[in-house]
């Protein structure tokens, strides 16, 4: 090859560099990952500051570091769970139809069980916060009270459309979901192995969508 040919040969650009999370930031989900664990395990009101430290292999001391204490490290992880279902669901346009609302229910379980250990921290720290004197009880209730109306409204705009029978109840058939989804969890949660959860949560929507579809679309 001559020193022309050498001069004229193409240079590739260098690959751009990969953006790494600040090594900060990385110990607080490495933490908060340790508090998923710990929660799971024992609930947030028998759960210690040094369990979760012991797990993430830091003292105490560092991780009064980042979390000034344990209720301050309750919110970081309810605030990390609510940012995951912002990024998965925010941007999602449900299709204004029965099976656009179905599709999105299959989503919402399927996300609810994709980690056993997020699955069963939540859903402990859930009942914990029955009680007022909870940390969370306030933002539970909310949550509560968000979903619910959510639901029934989209429901109610169904119903307005046509794409459901004009006997449905929404409010009641928003609180079965819920409590249905709810219930399903802790049953695949106590016996993962025999569990079937997005199985039975599919058989539960064909006969929900057999029961909500309008007479003249069931049967034309």
């Amino acid at each position: 090859m001559s020193g022309m040919d050498e001069q004229h040969e193409p240079v590739e650009p260098p690959a751009p560099k990969r953006r790494r999370a600040p090594k900060g930031e990385m110990r607080r989900m490495a933490l908060l990952d340790a508090a998923t664990q710990v929660f799971a395990r024992d609930g947030y009101l028998n759960a210690s500051m040094r369990d979760v430290a012991d797990l993430a292999g830091i003292t105490t001391v560092g991780l009064l570091h980042h979390f000034p204490n344990k209720t301050a490290l309750l919110q970081a992880l309810l605030d990390r769970r609510e940012q995951r279902v912002v990024e998965r669901f925010g941007e999602l346009e449900t299709e204004p139809t029965l099976a656009g609302f179905l599709r999105f229910l299959r989503m919402s379980m399927g996300f609810s069980v994709e980690d056993a250990q997020e699955c069963q921290a939540a859903l402990m720290i859930n009942v914990e916060s029955l009680s007022d004197k909870h940390p969370a009880f306030a933002r539970h209730q909310d949550n509560f009270k968000m979903v619910h109306e959510h639901a029934q409204a989209h429901l109610a705009s169904l119903l307005d459309s046509g794409e459901i029978r004009p006997q449905v109840d929404v409010k009641a058939l928003a609180q079965e979901l819920f409590s249905l989804m709810d219930g399903l969890q802790i049953q695949w949660l106590r016996g993962r192995d025999c569990v079937d959860v997005m199985g039975v949560f599919d058989n539960y929507l064909r006969r929900l969508e057999l029961d909500l579809t309008p007479e003249k679309q069931a049967h034309p």
